[in-house]
């Protein structure tokens, strides 16, 4: 996908800035993938957002013979069109393709709104790569889009039209490390447990059962993030290294230099305050980090948000978000303290452009 002239800026900087990245190679298109793609059925590989076309030039590995693209830019061969306002229809089409990424803080902290300032008019979503799903799927039935890893967190309106999900941990690009999957959509609402999610070539679960395994707070234990003088430290992003992972601690246990003081916004490191006793901190560490080892284990991570890069193991690098990381405490706390434990299973589902409801952005059960 290319950008209009007014904000094509140098070589790869400026195709950073657009949210341009090019796949390589075929590490995206796992098995589950192709399947899908043959059984849509469609004779023709379509990409609105083609760029060079690697996605449909090898339309010979899907059993398709005829491509068809669209882009922007008037200097490359497709026939021009802004698809982040409309794609036209073509029949007997899938489409196979990797939109831009650009999200609305991105745009503005790269002086790039004005100049994109049209396509987050009227809409609820804060990333091209969202409106650009909205105009896919009003194009065609069947769709299979390589997009942000963070998709699963977006509260994107017509998930439910989802066929399937895959978590890739290989990176499809040359040029980015963003964390992404693959989004496969056949145009038919269902219900969440019938969209299958899987990570890299393996079959996780359902995404009403991933959804309904996020840690949701309750909000009945007092909790302070980014308080200087708490005594609870918490490392909320995996290093590279796989040995210093996601893990809570006092604050002393942690080699960074307090005194320099803390952003608001800290999210690899940030110290915390809540009331345990002296003596029975050490127990809560050991609880919360016992609670947080389960979860990843039992999700597999995937409720864990993703961040920039793999750990040397291989293994997508996450992020524990003040969310989840609040329930966890909560979950401790009860464990330690007794009491009722209120901290339930759920998932916060944006739901704000949805017409047939009036929840928004509340705890709804899957």
């Amino acid at each position: 996908m290319s950008y209009p002239a007014d904000i094509q800026q140098d070589k790869y900087e400026g195709k950073i800035a657009r949210g341009q990245f090019f796949t390589r190679g075929r590490s995206w298109l796992k098995g589950q993938v192709l399947s899908f793609i043959k059984k849509s059925g469609c004779r023709i590989a379509y990409d609105p957002f083609a760029g060079a076309g690697d996605l449909i030039h090898c339309s010979d590995e899907y059993g398709i013979a005829d491509i068809a693209g669209l882009d922007i830019d008037p200097s490359l061969k497709w026939r021009l069109n802004d698809s982040l306002v409309s794609i036209p229809h073509i029949d007997n089409s899938i489409i196979i393709t990797n939109p831009p990424y650009l999200s609305s803080y991105s745009a503005s902290r790269k002086k790039l709104m004005p100049a994109v300032r049209k396509y987050f008019e009227n809409t609820c979503y804060d990333d091209i790569y969202l409106v650009a799903l909205d105009r896919i799927l009003a194009a065609q039935e069947y769709s299979v889009a390589i997009i942000p890893e963070t998709f699963l967190n977006s509260g994107y309106r017509q998930m439910r039209r989802l066929d399937s999900i895959t978590i890739l941990e290989e990176n499809p690009f040359n040029d980015t490390d963003v964390p992404v999957c693959v989004a496969c959509f056949d145009g038919r609402t269902k219900p969440l447990s019938e969209i299958s999610v899987y990570k890299n070539n393996d079959y996780f679960s359902d995404l009403g059962h991933v959804f309904g395994m996020r840690p949701v707070p309750c909000g009945d234990v007092p909790v302070r993030f980014n308080v200087l003088s708490g005594w609870l430290a918490l490392r909320g992003v995996d290093t590279t290294n796989p040995a210093e992972k996601i893990r809570f601690g006092l604050k002393e246990d942690f080699s960074y230099d307090w005194e320099k003081g803390i952003k608001n916004t800290s999210r690899l490191l940030t110290v915390i305050q809540i009331d345990v006793k002296k003596e029975q901190q050490k127990n809560f560490i050991d609880e919360c980090n016992k609670i947080l080892e389960d979860l990843r284990t039992k999700t597999g991570d995937i409720i864990l948000s993703p961040f920039k890069g793999n750990m040397k193991n291989g293994k997508r690098r996450r992020r524990l978000d003040y969310k989840a990381a609040r329930a966890i405490m909560e979950q401790a706390w009860h464990k330690i303290y007794g009491g009722n434990d209120c901290t339930v299973q759920g998932y916060c589902f944006c739901v704000k452009a949805e017409k047939q409801t009036k929840l928004f952005c509340k705890h709804i059960r899957i």
